[in-house]
C-alpha cells in the first residue's frame, strides 16, 4: 500500500483558505483504537434515541406528566439539530478531538441528571442537555472519520460508522425492557456512563490532532444565533402543530412566519460575515446542494416508515408487541446491510451511482409497498419492508462523503454537520407533516362513521387520538368490547378506515423517493481526485 493510500493522521484545522497542516500518519492498531471509541460514542448515542422510548410508560407512572411525555423526545431532538452546524464550524477551527470529548462529557452529565430526574420538568430539561451532548459529538465523530481517510476510503468507514444505528435498533428495545424490569428506567440513562468513559479514553489516549498557528477565532456571532433561532422556532411549529396548537392557527403561523423571518436575517448576515458558520457559498457547488435534498427527502422517508409501519402493523393488522418488534427489524437489519454495502461500494461505483442504486430501489420498494392492505399478513409487511430498509441504507454513506469530499479538507466540520442536522431536519418535517396527514384524513374517515354507532359508543370514539390508541392495544381495545358488546361490529370499519388514513402515507412517501432519485441525478460523478500524501 503506498503512502498516499495510507490513513492519515487528523490534519491541522484552521480557517478558510488556509491550508491543512500535515499529519503523522497513524499505524493500524491507532486507527483501530481511534475507529472503536468512534464507534462506542455513536452506538452510545444511537442507543440513546431508541432505549428510551421502551421505558415511556413506566416513566409516566413514576414521575407522572403524560401531557407533556412528548417533550422528552422533543426536546433531546430540538435542542441536537440546533447546536449540531454550530458545532461542525466549530471543529473546523478548534480540532474535532476537543468537541467529541467535551460532547461526550455532555452527554453523560446529561445522562446522569436524566436518571435522577424527580419529575417530568426535570427530565425534559435534562434531556436537552444530552441534546446538547450528542449535537457536539455526533459531528465531530463523521468529521474525524473524514480526516483520518483519503476521500476514496471515507465510504467504508461512514458505512462502518452508521451501521451501529442497526446494532441499536436490535439491542435497544430488549436492553431497555431488562433494565426497567429489573432494576429501574433510570438505568436506561446511566448505562450511558461505562460506554461514555470508554470512548473517551479511547479517544482521548489515541486520537492526536497537530496543531494550526493560523486559526482563527470564531466570530460569527450573530449568524450562529440567528441558525439557532431559525431552527428553533422551525422545528417547535413541527412539533407543536397538530397537538398542542392546530396546524391552521395564529401560533402555528407566528412560529413559521418568525422562522422565516429569522431565516432571512441568517442568510442576510451569512453574505457578510469574515468567518460563517454555515457558509453559504458551500451551495452554489451542485453536489452540496443536491446531496442536502437527497439527505432531507430521504430521512423524510425514513422516519415517516419508521413512524407508520409499527402502526400499522399493531393498529391495522392487530400485531402484538413482539410482532410489531419484528417488524422493526425486518426494517432496521436491512438498513444495517444497505449501510454496509454502500460503504463498500463507493470506491468502485462513485457516491452519485451508490445513491441512485439506493434510490431506485427504494422507489421500487416503495411501489411494492402499494400493494398492502387491511387484510395483507404480517409476514407481507416484513418482506416489503426488505429492500426499502436497503435502498435506503445505501444512500447513509454515499450522502455523507458527498458532503465531505466536495470541500476543503478545513471544511469538513461543517460539511459533516450539514450531513446530519439535514437529517434531523428532514426526519422532523417528514413526521410533522406526515401526521398532520393522517390525523386529518382519519378524522374525516371518522366522523362518517360515527353517525352509524350508537350513542352510548360515540362519546367514547369521538377522538380519533383516542381511537387510534385503542386500535394500537389490544388490551385497550378488550376493555372497550367488554364495557360496551356492541362495538364489536364497528371495529373491523374503523380498523379499515385507519387503514386508509395511512395508505394515503405510503402513496405520499413514495412521491418523496422519486424526488430523491431525481436529486440525485444532479449529484456530479465519482469524486476521482487523488488522496494528497501526508508527511510521515
Amino acid at each position: 500500500m503506498t503512502e498516499a493510500n495510507q490513513p492519515t493522521g487528523m490534519s491541522g484545522l484552521g480557517s478558510q483558505g488556509l491550508a491543512p497542516q500535515a499529519g503523522p500518519v497513524l499505524r493500524r492498531r491507532t486507527i483501530a483504537l481511534v475507529l472503536g471509541g468512534l464507534l462506542t460514542g455513536l452506538l452510545l448515542g444511537f442507543m440513546d434515541v431508541t432505549i428510551v422510548a421502551t421505558a415511556g410508560p413506566t416513566i409516566i407512572s413514576d414521575l407522572g406528566g403524560l401531557s407533556l411525555y412528548a417533550w422528552v423526545f422533543s426536546s433531546f431532538v430540538i435542542v441536537q439539530t440546533i447546536v449540531i452546524p454550530i458545532f461542525g464550524k466549530l471543529s473546523d477551527l478548534y480540532g474535532r478531538k476537543r468537541f467529541f470529548l467535551v460532547g461526550l462529557v455532555v452527554f453523560m452529565i446529561g445522562s446522569t441528571l436524566s436518571g435522577a430526574s424527580q419529575d417530568i420538568y426535570e427530565l425534559i430539561v435534562f434531556r436537552a442537555v444530552q441534546g446538547i451532548g450528542f449535537g457536539a459529538f455526533v459531528p465531530a465523530t463523521i468529521a474525524i472519520a473524514g480526516d483520518l481517510f483519503p476521500p476514496e476510503k471515507r465510504g467504508r468507514v461512514q458505512g462502518l460508522l452508521f451501521s451501529v444505528n442497526g446494532i441499536a435498533f436490535a439491542v435497544a428495545p430488549a436492553a431497555g425492557s431488562y433494565l426497567t424490569e429489573t432494576i429501574s428506567w433510570r438505568w436506561i440513562f446511566y448505562i450511558n456512563l461505562p460506554l461514555g468513559v470508554i470512548a473517551f479514553l479511547m479517544i482521548y489516549l489515541t486520537l492526536r490532532e497537530s496543531r494550526n498557528a493560523g486559526a482563527s477565532a470564531f466570530s460569527d456571532w450573530v449568524g450562529a444565533s440567528a441558525l439557532g433561532g431559525f431552527l428553533a422556532l422551525f422545528m417547535m411549529g413541527l412539533f407543536l402543530g397538530g397537538s398542542t396548537f392546530d396546524w391552521v392557527s395564529w401560533e402555528e403561523a407566528a412560529l413559521f412566519a418568525g422562522s422565516g423571518a429569522v431565516l432571512l436575517t441568517f442568510v442576510a448576515v451569512e453574505r457578510r460575515a469574515r468567518e460563517p458558520v454555515l457558509p453559504l457559498r458551500l451551495f452554489r457547488k451542485r453536489t452540496v446542494s443536491a446531496a442536502t435534498a437527497v439527505n432531507i427527502l430521504r430521512a423524510m422517508v425514513l422516519f415517516g416508515l419508521i413512524a407508520y409501519i409499527p402502526l400499522y402493523a399493531q393498529a391495522v393488522l392487530g400485531g402484538s408487541v413482539s410482532d410489531v418488534r419484528n417488524v422493526v427489524y425486518a426494517f432496521a437489519l436491512p438498513t444495517t446491510l444497505g449501510i454496509l454495502l454502500g460503504g463498500l461500494s463507493l470506491s468502485r461505483m462513485g457516491y452519485r451511482n451508490t445513491v441512485l442504486v439506493g434510490a431506485g430501489i427504494l422507489v421500487g420498494g416503495l411501489v411494492a409497498l402499494q400493494s398492502i392492505n387491511s387484510s395483507s399478513s404480517l409476514i407481507r409487511l416484513m418482506e416489503l419492508s426488505v429492500p426499502i430498509g436497503v435502498g435506503s441504507g445505501l444512500m447513509i454513506p454515499a450522502t455523507i462523503v458527498a458532503f465531505q469530499n466536495s470541500v476543503q479538507r478545513n471544511e469538513i466540520g461543517v460539511a459533516s454537520a450539514l450531513a446530519a442536522f439535514t437529517l434531523n431536519l428532514g426526519g422532523a418535517i417528514g413526521v410533522a407533516s406526515l401526521g398532520a396527514i393522517q390525523a386529518n384524513r382519519f378524522t374525516a374517515q371518522l366522523s362518517s362513521l360515527l353517525v352509524g354507532i350508537p350513542p352510548n359508543g360515540r362519546a367514547v370514539l369521538s377522538d380519533p387520538n383516542l381511537v387510534g390508541q385503542i386500535l394500537a392495544s389490544p388490551a385497550a381495545l378488550a376493555r372497550l368490547l367488554a364495557a360496551n358488546p356492541p362495538l364489536a361490529a364497528f371495529i373491523p370499519p374503523l380498523r379499515e378506515a385507519f387503514s386508509q388514513s395511512i395508505l394515503i402515507l405510503f402513496l405520499v412517501l413514495l412521491g418523496a423517493s422519486v424526488a430523491v432519485f431525481v436529486a440525485g441525478l444532479l449529484i456530479k460523478g465519482k469524486d476521482k481526485r487523488p488522496s494528497t500524501p501526508q508527511a510521515s
